[in-house]
């Protein structure tokens, strides 16, 4: 800082700025020597540097492709398997409103041959019920009948018995006579 300060004093008391051509004043020659010398040393440093630098950057670049690649390649795995799993949904939906369908059927004929097979029942059991009430009004009325047949002959006998006491009698009153 004090350095600084000396400068901008004698750049104010020369009251010019001048730039001062003595080379070896200067160091010029010692700043180039330094600055070859760096140079030379640190080419083969630097050059390396960069090189394994530039080595990294391209495996990057290269790596990154290959997960690109790679990422593009499940992509379009995981899009095959998408519409492989949406023709197996389909597949599924369809069995399955087939299997509905068959069920519903087998339900409905079921249905239908339990219905015939209690209307047989019925009918059978009607047949039966009718067959024995035709049977009973039968019994009833050869019961009937045979009452009322036994009823009138035993009408008949009492009255030929009543006809037979009153023809007695009267033979015996005309007997008297």
């Amino acid at each position: 800082m004090e350095n600084l300060t000396q400068t901008q004093l004698l750049i104010a008391n020369s009251k010019s700025f001048s730039f001062n051509t003595n080379i070896f004043e200067t160091n010029i020659v010692n700043i180039t020597i330094l600055v070859i010398i760096l140079f030379i040393l640190k080419k083969d440093i630097l050059g390396n540097m960069l090189s394994e630098r530039q080595n990294e950057i391209i495996n990057s670049v290269q790596d990154s492709e290959k997960r690109l690649n790679e990422a593009t390649k499940r992509l379009e795995e995981s899009k095959k398997q998408l519409s492989q799993a949406r023709v197996i949904i389909d597949e599924i939906k369809k069995e399955t409103v087939l299997t509905k369908d068959k069920l519903l059927e087998k339900d409905y004929l079921q249905a239908q041959d339990e219905l015939n097979r209690r209307f047989t029942n019925a009918t059978l059991t009607l047949k039966n019920r009718e067959r024995l009430i035709l049977r009973e009004i039968k019994q009833n009325l050869s019961l009937l009948a045979l009452k009322q047949v036994i009823s009138t002959l035993e009408k008949q006998t009492g009255m030929e018995e009543k006809h037979i006491s009153y023809m007695q009698e009267s033979i015996k009153m005309v007997g008297r006579n």
